[in-house]
């Protein structure tokens, strides 16, 4: 009988995304300390989808809690998961390993589901840590607020003023110069301006952006969309199909953590979960329950998040395990 090798498992094995499995080669070839980094940044620059496929794979493959999962998988019965459930490209590692992975995937929802650091550290001029706020003097004159766990990119060279916002959020507090207009870029839309104060927050399915003073143009990537002004107060979320106005009213509570808060107002327990995650190390991995669709509420110190953490879970009635190597269980 002809056994099944590893090299002839991964042989048979495609993504049915083209991109996604050039990203997997890409992480072997930097397992392997095989990248060459000239021919990365070439495949990285043929299209957006090439740093989000990358981010992806390498999300998962550094993801503790897909081995916390595979333990809990021969006793647990739980509902499929969204967030990790499309990668097969973990079967690339090798065919025993594959089934535990395979099977740990339907297990959980991760928390947020954060990009590699290797990924960003290629890319970004500026990051913050979990529970970090720092404030940086740009090279036109202009002041930037980076918010936990947030990256950027800067390109401010023959007269351009412009900001890619990779990861996470930023307050800008832009210097006035009519003739060159100062834009940031994040997942989905770009926001251009000559002179004001704004915020914008880069989500997995929509960027959202805040006007606190002056005039801000937002504009949808991709496709031909119209740009949309915004004047101040507003806020705006666009997504991958449009650009809709937020309701109106929250602005202290959107811009709490540039004071060091976080303040949540009767918003369901899953988000709340996001949005204190984004400020500690923690692996968060929510179970389904109907606790997590429970409204909480308070304002929380960045610097005690984990703390605030086991406040909303409690007074939503979740039950919260936690286990070694910083990963926390929520149903």
């Amino acid at each position: 009988m002809h056994a099944v090798t590893d090299n002839e498992d991964q042989a048979r094995y495609r993504h049915p995304e083209p991109v996604v499995d050039q990203a997997l080669e890409w992480v072997l070839k930097r397992q392997a300390g095989e990248v060459d980094q000239e021919a990365l940044n070439a495949w990285l620059a043929e299209g957006a989808d090439r740093g989000a496929a990358l981010a992806r794979v390498l999300a998962l493959y550094e993801c503790p809690a897909l081995t916390v999962a595979s333990a809990q998988t021969a006793t647990a019965s739980l509902l499929p998961v969204e967030a990790i459930r499309h990668s097969p490209a973990i079967t690339r590692r090798s065919p025993h390993l594959s089934l535990a992975l395979a099977a740990s995937i339907t297990a959980a929802i991760v928390v947020p589901l954060i990009g590699s650091d290797w990924l960003l550290g290629l890319q970004a001029d500026y990051r913050t840590a979990a529970g970090e706020i720092v404030a940086v003097d740009l090279p036109d004159g202009s002041r930037m607020q980076m918010n936990s766990q947030t990256a950027v990119r800067l390109d401010f060279e023959n007269g351009r003023r412009a900001v890619r916002l990779l990861e996470g959020e930023a307050y800008f507090e832009v210097a006035h110069d009519a003739a060159r207009p100062f834009s940031v870029t994040g997942a989905y839309g770009t926001v251009t301006v000559t002179g004001t104060a704004f915020d914008v927050a880069r989500g997995d399915a929509e960027d959202v952006v805040h006007l606190a003073s002056g005039r801000v143009v937002l504009t949808r990537d991709g496709e031909q969309s119209s740009p949309v002004a915004m004047t101040p107060g507003q806020t705006a979320a666009v997504d991958r199909t449009r650009i809709s106005f937020l309701p109106q009213g929250d602005d202290e509570s959107r811009l709490a953590w540039r004071e060091g808060w976080i303040q949540l107002s009767a918003i369901p327990l899953r988000d709340a979960l996001v949005e204190i995650g984004r400020h500690t190390d923690l692996t968060i991995i929510t179970l389904p329950a109907a606790a997590l669709e429970t409204p909480v509420s308070g304002s929380f110190r960045i610097s005690e998040a984990d703390a605030a953490l086991d406040s909303v879970a409690t007074a939503a009635g979740a039950r919260i395990e936690r286990l070694p190597g910083g990963i926390l269980f929520i149903r």
